[in-house]
């Protein structure tokens, strides 16, 4: 089987599960074994393609390993009361006559604490999605500001997995990409906020209903103590301490907070950090979730694109391909070449993840071959695939926020982040 009909099938059954509604995983075992087939019509034997797959797998275990530490980190925070400290603080800031504003600017800074535009999406978003119907907003204008500021922090946070994902494939270090990312995404940055701001303006609210408020300071004893283990993620990048022992030092700082604060007994408290947070009454629906179990389906997905790569790097199969982008490079610039393949890898692989892992191999070749550093195809990287992913409907990184926000995809028109990075790159570069 060549490799354009591996991809096919790979196309084919990724559509057909989401036509079906069937986990997405065994759209990716199909490809797994169309892939296996290619390198083994290319005269591969079955034992060196294993050990191809096994490298791929075993180079995915440190990606791996931060998304788990991730998943326990954000139970930890629902424990302990963090992310409901977080919800009371920012919707304690919103002015009213800048609400639209806030819907960016209130998610921005809980997805770069947190790391996770889906935590984020599924907190202070639903919180920004509730007041905005209660008070009588524009809810697809909401949705498209709390879009963009959910991946402000998936695109460049010290705690997103994306970022160490994006890290890891690149061979880039986190710490210096976060850095690399935040300054580079300023002017985009600034645009948004004044987009925002005249939105605003233009549809002001008189009040803002925080009903919300008073659950969360029924149900949780609420104190500036709460926002220790958000905060250890934040000074983690200023101290230079390695992001997972950071990361486990918040864990443990948000574990005792909640045992000797919220009352949480021990067995209670390792629940939580493994199946998740379940809150009771109606915030369950806003605070539930975490856990190391909430990272296991996309760590399945990852540890599936890890053959991928494994295979493409052991049989050369995407030499033919590489060769046609190389000749590309005559006539487009690389970020041009990111971002014109960045398209169709998440338009067919549907997530954001399976999308970076076939692409950094694909254009690898190219940033090398031209002396690009690593890091400025981690920036392109961060601006084209990260953030493209959110556009495209059926990408889980589109539809997944857009259900807990219960909107349609229209929204994404008016989530200028998504976008304005990529637009202001492309033009830095025709200078």
């Amino acid at each position: 089987m060549s490799l354009s009909l591996s991809i096919i099938l790979l196309i084919l059954s990724l559509l057909g599960c989401m036509i079906l509604k069937v986990d997405l995983v065994y759209g990716l075992l199909i490809g797994m074994l169309a892939f296996m087939a290619a390198a083994s019509h290319a005269g591969f034997h079955l034992k060196d393609i294993l050990r191809m797959m096994w490298n791929g797998i075993r180079e995915s275990f440190i990606v791996v390993g931060v998304l788990l530490i991730i998943g326990a980190m954000t139970g930890a925070w629902r424990g302990s009361g963090t992310i409901q400290q977080l919800v009371v603080y920012g919707t304690e800031m919103i002015h009213p006559r800048l609400f639209i504003l806030f819907s960016f600017l209130l998610p921005m800074a809980v997805s770069y604490l947190i790391g996770t535009s889906f935590g984020t999406a599924a907190s202070i978003g639903v919180v920004m999605m509730t007041l905005c119907r209660m008070s009588g907003a524009d809810p697809i204008l909401t949705a498209g500001a709390v879009m963009s500021g959910i991946f402000f922090g998936d695109r460049a946070s010290p705690a997103s997995s994306c970022a160490h994902l994006n890290a890891y494939l690149t061979g880039t270090e986190i710490y210096k990409n976060v850095k690399f990312m935040l300054k580079d995404c300023i002017p985009a940055l600034l645009i948004t906020i004044g987009a925002y701001a005249v939105l605003s303006v233009l549809n002001p609210l008189q009040s803002v209903d925080t009903h919300i408020l008073d659950g969360l300071r029924n149900e949780y004893r609420l104190s500036f103590i709460l926002l220790l283990p958000a905060l250890i993620i934040l000074a983690a990048p200023l101290v230079r301490i390695n992001i997972k022992a950071a990361m486990g030092i918040s864990i443990l700082c948000a574990s005792l907070i909640a045992i000797f604060y919220q009352k949480m007994s021990f067995p209670e408290l390792l629940k939580t950090l493994i199946l998740g947070y379940e809150a009771k009454g109606e915030l369950g629906a806003l605070l539930n979730g975490g856990g190391v179990q909430s990272m296991a389906h996309g760590c399945l997905m990852i540890l599936i694109s890890a053959t991928y790569s494994g295979i493409f790097n052991g049989t050369n199969l995407l030499s033919g391909t590489e060769a046609f982008l190389d000749r590309m490079t005559a006539r487009l610039s690389l970020f041009q070449i990111t971002a014109l393949t960045g398209i169709p890898l998440i338009m067919f692989s549907c997530n954001q993840t399976l999308a970076l892992m076939l692409h950094v191999p694909l254009i690898r070749p190219l940033y090398q071959k031209n002396g690009m550093s690593k890091e400025q195809m981690m920036l392109h990287l961060a601006n084209t695939t990260v953030l493209f992913s959110a556009l495209v409907p059926w990408c889980l990184a589109c539809s997944m926020p857009l259900e807990m926000l219960g909107v349609g995809p229209v929204c994404i028109l008016l989530a200028f982040f998504l976008y304005l990075p990529a637009i202001v790159t492309f033009f830095r570069d025709m200078k």
